[in-house]
């Protein structure tokens, strides 16, 4: 017989393996995959195996009534993946995006769907999150006990399914883990930590790593979706689908094990509770078994992704290669690492403000045709994380990384062109693919726009490289009264030119600002007094300085800290230049 089978959340991470396990019977049978995201590559790997993709949306009541009312099976795997871990991390917005596509999305589904098509749906092991004390070999039948907007809206899909009179099959998941080439959630902690570890990185371990996690392969996870479809006699059924429990740091000594460059670190960071393991006796007793294992896709993720070569940058911008120039001007080539299926044409006048935004789960680039930028950026999983400052110029090509904030500050007349893997329908701003964060507003765009230094100070090179970024810092010691004080922040920068070796800031602050009531006072420190003693000493020898007639000028003198100890030593012709008047005093 023929069967009609959807897959909603198609190209997602389980979604991908299970449409490659259903590549072998697509030809048998009428295979649709839905999913709101729309990535080329994959959809057309899907339709080369037989199958439909729809580019579409579970919340849309006419595309479920129109594609569902005559299936036979439905893996119903959409849903936001993108979610909150503890209480710190969570908000009304993104609670309310989960609870209207998790519960709305999965009351469509079962209105529409006949009393004969099964329905195989994967809840988590989070619902019982809320649980006090570490338990293990929890059963399908024990109450859950969610706490946040994830587990709280699965709970609810659960008592969904049960009371819809459909049948069903619930798999609760443990922790999911596996390669996967782009779809892999890297936000679940054997695949995060197999990442870090592919390149020798640290790996944190919160509370100290004593946290008891449930754990299953991602291919045995698609294989049971498979299995439940297949099996007639499994239905109106809880199964709790997990392999391995293991703690945080035994996961972490694995990725030690097959790679010994890395380093552990204990933490006390939050966790929401120190875990808890799920029975996985009924799911074996259908008889369905487990073909792959933890130490084997932790060394399978080390090894592959040790092979990428990562870019570590939350952003980074790129030059074109191989540039070809003649009479008719020139050619510089940028090559993409994936397919692009949408270019966006934008142009954006001086002095305006465009972004203060970020993707939950796409890269994005842009290619600057003609202009310039600011670019500002801040990683947003890290709330610790310092906001940086880079320019782009005309012909360069900026990359920034999912979950980073940013922000474009036009200094000129400014084209780009914004290439995009997958969707960027308006109907799911905000939701999706572009979520709003402002974090630049237009007085510091304005700032930004005065202050800001694009060429060398010393030659005019206009190809500075940035050697380090401290964030944006208050002015030195310009310490507050109170707490609520606001103080002006500017960037703290160092950025290098090439051709004449001179270090310098990115931003130069107005002089008058800056030393009207300049408090740092380099004598202060000790040890930087005997810096420049011994400095002294160094500069006297190696450039044969005479007391009677060699002329030594600091610029920059502060109090004279640098010029004392050639006073001390008998030379008379010293010079100090400093802007903050009261030091010049001081120093004389």
């Amino acid at each position: 017989m023929v069967k009609k089978i959807i897959i909603t959340g198609g190209l997602g991470y389980i979604g991908t393996e299970l449409c490659k396990i259903y590549s072998g019977v697509s030809w048998h049978h009428k295979i649709i995959v839905i999913d709101n995201r729309f990535i080329s590559e994959r959809v057309n790997q899907i339709r080369n195996w037989n199958m439909e993709f729809i580019h579409g949306d579970i919340l849309d009541k006419n595309l479920v009534n129109k594609y569902f009312k005559d299936a036979d099976i439905v893996h119903h795997l959409a849903g936001v993946t993108q979610v909150p871990r503890t209480k710190s991390e969570s908000n009304a917005e993104v609670d309310k995006k989960i609870k209207l596509v998790g519960e709305k999305g999965t009351q469509n589904i079962l209105d529409i769907i006949s009393k004969n098509c099964k329905i195989i749906f994967p809840s988590t092991h989070v619902v019982y999150e809320g649980i006090d004390k570490v338990k293990n070999d929890i059963r399908e039948d024990e109450e859950t006990k969610p706490v946040l907007s994830y587990s709280s809206s699965k709970a609810i899909n659960e008592k969904q399914l049960k009371e819809s009179g459909k049948n069903y099959v619930i798999l609760r998941l443990g922790s999911v883990y596996g390669y996967s080439t782009d779809t892999a959630r890297i936000d679940i902690m054997p695949n995060l930590f197999s990442k870090i570890a592919s390149q020798n990185g640290t790996l944190k371990l919160f509370a100290g790593g004593r946290q008891v996690k449930s754990l299953v392969p991602l291919i045995d996870v698609a294989r049971c979706f498979k299995f439940m479809e297949e099996r007639q006699d499994l239905s109106f059924g809880v199964f709790n689908l997990t392999k391995d429990t293991l703690t945080v740091k035994e996961v972490a000594e694995i990725c030690k094990k097959y790679n010994p460059k890395i380093t552990l670190r204990e933490t006390n960071d939050e966790v929401p509770n120190l875990g808890f393991s799920l029975s996985n006796k009924k799911i074996l007793g259908t008889g369905f078994k487990f073909l792959y294992n933890l130490e084997e896709s932790i060394k399978e993720m080390i090894i592959k992704w040790s092979k990428q070569d990562l870019i570590k940058d939350l952003e980074h911008v790129k030059d074109g290669h191989d540039l070809f120039v003649d009479k008719r001007g020139k050619i510089s080539n940028h090559e993409l690492t994936e397919p692009i299926n949408l270019i966006g044409l934008i142009d954006s006048k001086k002095g305006t403000i465009r972004a203060n935004h970020y993707h939950p789960q796409q890269e994005q680039k842009c290619l600057f045709t003609k202009g310039q930028i600011i670019e500002v950026f801040q990683d947003i999983i890290n709330p610790n994380s310092p906001k940086i400052t880079q320019v782009v110029n005309e012909g360069q090509l900026s990359i920034i990384k999912p979950n980073v904030a940013h922000t474009m500050v036009f200094t000129k007349d400014t084209t780009f062109l914004n290439l995009v893997r997958g969707e960027r329908d308006h109907d799911n701003y905000g939701i999706t693919h572009t979520i709003k964060h402002v974090f630049v507003d237009e007085k510091e765009k304005n700032l930004l726009l005065k202050y800001y230094k694009f060429d060398c100070r010393s030659c005019g090179n206009t190809n500075l490289k940035r050697v380090i970024s401290l964030g944006y810092q208050p002015l030195a010691n310009n310490l507050l009264r109170k707490a609520k004080e606001e103080c002006e922040l500017y960037p703290l920068e160092m950025n290098y030119c090439e051709k004449c070796h001179n270090c310098q800031l990115s931003v130069a602050v107005d002089p008058k600002k800056m030393f009207s009531n300049y408090l740092y006072t380099s004598s202060t420190s000790k040890v930087f007094r005997g810096h420049f003693v011994n400095a002294a000493k160094k500069y006297i020898k190696d450039l044969k300085l005479n007391k009677k007639n060699s002329y030594v000028i600091d610029i920059g003198s502060n109090d004279g800290v640098a010029l004392k100890p050639f006073k001390d030593l008998g030379f008379k012709h010293l010079l100090g230049v400093e802007p903050a008047k009261k030091f010049s005093k001081v120093s004389q």
